[in-house]
């Protein structure tokens, strides 16, 4: 217990821990009712749309991850934040305007690909996809400043947002919309809140930041970030495409569930980022912080999945008996958002190291998943039984990898003076 205690991964990943959790179950219920309220066809519907937010999410968190490191990098330096701060919010909202206007010129065809009746739920997405590229500056400079207390409270006030608006317009009867809509405050207010805790590093006199450097690292991070994206998302996307409305609703309760073995040990790697950074510029060795945050995430998501493997009747039950044939894709669901959760750990590593090479191993394994995924049209449970492959394939490739990079790379030293 003394040793926990030491350990910095652990202290700040507790506390990252707590607000992950609490945010996680504000999202859990939110989705729940969801699911019960909408029925499993309109819930279909959104949880499609939602996909395609999330996979822009994460696709945005290119930002949130190359920010974390530029300011651990400043910081560590003894530099400010000022230039590079209000030169990325400026950058970023030009680029939400740009995914805004994208997804209203294709709104015809995605209400049509996505069977959706009515124009307003995409509408709403457009604004969604806006404000997604405003948080990770402000949310990946705190991270990189480490204030894990203040990353923890932004989760919360965003899922919690999202839980006191969307829930009661869908009572009021505003139905997706009005779920999308709660998505829609759920980012407004972290967004806000990042702003003010920021206030007094946006006000500072520091000179421009180049952004030139930031390009060069965010563009293999994109790459990442993208094959990221897909093993998460897109598999539910395929499901609305291929399967009837009440299958495509069934498949998305079971990824919900699956997905919090997923997001149960993001805390993790949102704590390891920042420490193997600034190990990395002081020259000193990061595979001990590596190791424990596998160790951490195997137990937290291994923990949820073994549960669904032993209780998948039991868990489902959350969103009704109209969800019960969905159990057996509950547990390789879980398993394999396990196997990703490992994977995303290395991710974490390698880009915080600046190993570039990764995301080409990322690449690669992620066109064989999708392969995998659009040859497994003919169930849900082919399609979840190859999202499990799929995953299981990117560990054991991220895993090589890893071990042959550390094998080759030199004993660390400390940078010149």
């Amino acid at each position: 217990m003394r040793f926990l205690l030491r350990d910095r991964l652990f202290r700040h990943g507790s506390v990252m821990f707590i607000g992950t959790t609490l945010s996680g179950v504000l999202n859990y219920v939110y989705q729940v009712y969801m699911g019960r309220a909408l029925g499993p066809e309109q819930y279909g519907v959104f949880g499609a749309l939602f996909a395609i937010f999330y996979m822009t999410t994460i696709i945005a968190q290119t930002l949130n991850t190359s920010a974390a490191r530029f300011a651990a990098e400043l910081v560590a330096k003894g530099h400010a934040l000022g230039g590079f701060l209000r030169g990325g919010i400026k950058r970023m909202v030009v680029m939400g305007s740009l995914s805004a206007a994208a997804t209203l010129l294709l709104l015809g065809p995605l209400t049509r690909m996505l069977k959706i009746s009515q124009k307003e739920p995409v509408l709403v997405l457009a604004l969604m996809l806006f404000l997604v590229w405003l948080r990770p500056i402000t949310e990946g400079s705190l991270r990189g400043l480490q204030r894990f207390g203040a990353l923890s409270a932004l989760l919360i006030s965003s899922s919690a947002g999202r839980f006191a608006t969307g829930i009661p317009l869908v009572m009021l009867g505003a139905g997706v919309t009005g779920a999308l809509a709660g998505v829609v405050f759920g980012q407004v207010v972290p967004l806000v809140a990042g702003l003010v805790l920021l206030r007094e590093h946006l006000r500072g006199t520091s000179g421009s930041f180049s952004f030139t450097s930031f390009y060069t690292y965010s563009l293999p991070v994109l790459v990442a970030m993208v094959c990221f994206s897909v093993p998460a998302n897109l598999d539910v996307v395929l499901a609305k495409y291929f399967f009837s409305a009440k299958e495509a609703g069934l498949y998305t309760s079971a990824s919900v569930l699956g997905k919090i073995t997923f997001f149960f040990p993001s805390a993790i790697y949102a704590v390891m980022f920042p420490m193997i950074a600034e190990a990395h510029v002081k020259g000193r060795s990061a595979g001990g912080i590596l190791l424990r945050a596998l160790a951490y995430t195997g137990v937290l998501s291994g923990g949820v999945a073994l549960t669904y493997l032993l209780f998948p009747s039991a868990v489902l039950s959350v969103f009704g008996s109209g969800f019960a044939e969905a159990m057996p894709l509950v547990a390789p669901y879980g398993f394999a958002m396990l196997f990703f959760s490992l994977s995303s750990v290395l991710m974490q590593y390698h880009l915080a190291v600046k190993n570039m090479g990764y995301a080409g191993v990322m690449l690669g394994f992620t066109l064989l998943e999708v392969a995998l995924l659009m040859l497994s049209s003919s169930s849900p449970l082919a399609l979840v039984r190859a999202l499990l492959a799929g995953n299981l394939l990117l560990l054991l490739g991220s895993v090589a990898y890893t071990l042959r990079t550390l094998r080759a790379a030199p004993s660390p030293s400390p940078p010149a003076s």
